[in-house]
């Protein structure tokens, strides 16, 4: 049984030796090269680090950003992307949080990636793959590995402004992967269109899946998914089958109309996760493509990728509620309500709490933080039982399923109600001229203010909840937006439309 995930490189790469496993928008390799020239990386670095160094790569995403990473596991090490759309100032506090005996880079970026606060040596990565091999030192580390060391590291942003480092372990992602795999049949015949970038977890999908399966994996361009037409020439061009993306990239799509000027037909499984995905969204992707299969996907980073899953019916409508499903193998669920009582009951809510093998294995360098949400699970008092608490809500319908309602902390308390954001939004988008929303609190004038993307105005939006909310929940202001402002990782960037029509009102 596989230990360290580069042994689904090696045994793919036996395989499938000259097949494509990876193209970008320079150069592709096949499954053989990559094995090669992540060894020839790791030989060059394996005297440089120690096992479990945690090592940053500043590069966009690409084929050699790829051979880096393996190369750092090859050497013992853990990587974590530092991707140059970062601010310095993020960089920096990502680098003093690694401490890290080396960077590595590439030549476009190493005049920038000099400008870093790093005491540690920049390697480029076009020098490590010109490495003499060192198969004796490769090996003696691999013969040490446990699948609880450390694969990479993902920072999310923290709530004090620190971003936190995420460190999951190669168990977890051998696991997932293998059921993830299994569970939506990806084969060794899919070519998988990456949308995520490296430091976003969706990512982690699409690379791995490609390593165990033998799947070619096709890194979009970034500067592709600002045009729609761009994006669907794209997928028809590389034959895209499997789509791992996150909600605001296929929405993009749809809210330009995009199935108007073509549909990728090459399509079979559209994976989404991220955010919640608005219905009118969904179900024009389901129009497009009537025979692909849509699968709902839920998990924080936390939790290695996704905890649960649901398969969409070839029948759904607008008005039903879409479901987050149910978990993965080897992975718990349980709701938690309050003082810790388990909930079984339909209907009730509770935060979402993960166990079994998909929890991360906490913050680097942060014990306090990380015993603060991986804690030990309060129904069980006779041995060590990790959970991660999510800080999402949820409940289970009478069919089982868990439908998702909102964060714990984005409940809102208003004129002594308690309200989900959630539910406010899911009833605005039922407007057939609104394609996105957004709900946020302004606390100086005690009001909900409705941000949205659509063809509409308030007094439409406004008549419309009259019929489905009670009268404190309605928002008392509605501010119209030509695009939602979206973050790194392709959410709704709710920072950023705070901080331009609630902190400063400008407009």
């Amino acid at each position: 049984m596989e230990r360290n995930v580069l042994q689904f490189l090696e045994k793919t790469a036996a395989m499938y030796p000259e097949k494509t496993a990876v193209k970008d928008s320079r150069e592709s390799v096949t499954f053989r090269e990559l094995e090669y020239h992540s060894r020839l990386a790791g030989s060059g670095l394996v005297e440089m680090i120690s096992r479990g160094d945690a090592i940053p790569v500043y590069m966009e995403k690409g084929v050699k950003t790829l051979e880096a990473f393996f190369g750092i596991v090859y050497a013992g090490g853990c990587y974590s992307l530092l991707a140059p759309i970062q601010p310095e100032e993020r960089c920096n506090s990502i680098l003093q949080r690694l401490d890290a005996p080396v960077l590595i880079t590439d030549r476009e970026h190493l005049e920038r990636a000099e400008t870093f606060v790093f005491q540690g040596r920049i390697l480029l990565i076009e020098e490590l793959l010109e490495s003499a091999m060192a198969e004796d030192k490769l090996a003696r580390i691999r013969e040490d590995c446990t699948d609880r060391d450390p694969l990479y590291i993902n920072f999310t942003s923290g709530s004090t402004g620190t971003p936190k480092g995420v460190v999951v372990g190669h168990g977890s992602v051998l696991s997932f992967i293998r059921h993830f795999v299994e569970r939506f049949h990806i084969a060794s015949d899919d070519i998988i269109g990456n949308q995520a970038p490296f430091d976003f977890d969706v990512s982690v999908k699409d690379i791995y899946s490609m390593l165990l399966t033998g799947a070619a994996l096709y890194l979009i361009p970034r500067e592709c998914f600002a045009f729609a037409k761009k994006l669907l020439d794209e997928l028809e061009r590389e034959h895209i089958t499997v789509m791992i993306w996150a909600v605001s990239a296929l929405c993009l799509i749809t809210s330009l109309d995009g199935f108007s000027y073509k549909v990728p037909r090459s399509v079979k499984k559209v994976l989404f996760s991220g955010e919640v995905m608005p219905m009118k969204h969904l179900l024009a992707w389901k129009k497009a493509l009537p025979e692909a299969m849509f699968v709902n996907l839920y998990g924080p980073t936390e939790i290695t990728c996704n905890c649960s899953y649901y398969v969409v019916p070839q029948e759904i409508e607008e008005k039903d509620a879409l479901p987050i499903g149910r978990h993965f193998p080897n992975v718990r669920i349980l709701l938690l309500g309050e003082g810790d009582q388990l909930i079984t009951e339909k209907g009730e809510t509770g935060e979402i709490c993960v166990g079994g093998n998909g929890p991360a294995l906490g913050y680097y360098g942060d014990r306090e933080k990380t015993d603060a949400v991986f804690v030990q699970n309060p129904l069980n008092t006779k041995y060590r039982d990790v959970l991660y608490r999510t800080g999402d809500l949820a409940y289970y319908r009478e069919d089982g399923e868990l439908i998702y309602v909102g964060r714990r902390d984005s409940q809102i308390k208003h004129m002594g109600h308690r309200i989900e954001m959630g539910e406010i939004e899911s009833c605005i988008l039922q407007n057939p001229d609104v394609k996105r929303v957004c709900c946020l609190y302004d606390e100086e004038n005690q009001q909900i203010v409705a941000f949205y993307q659509g063809d509409t105005d308030s007094k439409g939006i406004r008549e419309g909840l009259k019929k489905k909310l009670i009268k404190y929940m309605i928002p008392g202001r509605y501010v119209q937006v030509e695009q939602m402002p979206l973050n790194a990782n392709g959410k709704i960037d709710r920072k950023a439309l705070r901080s331009q029509y609630i902190d400063h009102k400008d407009t």
